[in-house]
């Protein structure tokens, strides 16, 4: 693996979708691959910054399409399985 990669790999954080049911609004949680600390942000301003900076240590971590793309595709998959679990609960 090349230095420029690892590098990379550090700046990049975890990144996690919260939906609050009651306001029906998304916030982004990152887990800092540095310190491990949670920083959450509001989904759209996280996007307009294009990245999220670690409360704790002040790691910034990159916000790339390609990770919006895996939390759509996560949120996704979890929609599919809340409707099947409703399916199920209506069911009995």
């Amino acid at each position: 693996m090349l230095a420029s990669d690892s590098n990379e790999q550090k700046r990049q954080g975890g990144f996690s979708i919260l939906v609050n049911a009651g306001r029906g609004v998304a916030e982004l949680m990152a887990q800092c691959r540095k310190c491990g600390a949670i920083t959450m942000y509001g989904l759209e301003l996280a996007w307009r910054l294009q990245a999220v900076t670690c409360q704790e240590c002040g790691t910034s971590m990159r916000l790339t399409e390609q990770e919006v793309n895996a939390l759509r595709d996560g949120v996704i998959d979890a929609r599919v399985r809340l409707d099947a679990l409703t399916r199920t609960a209506g069911a009995d």
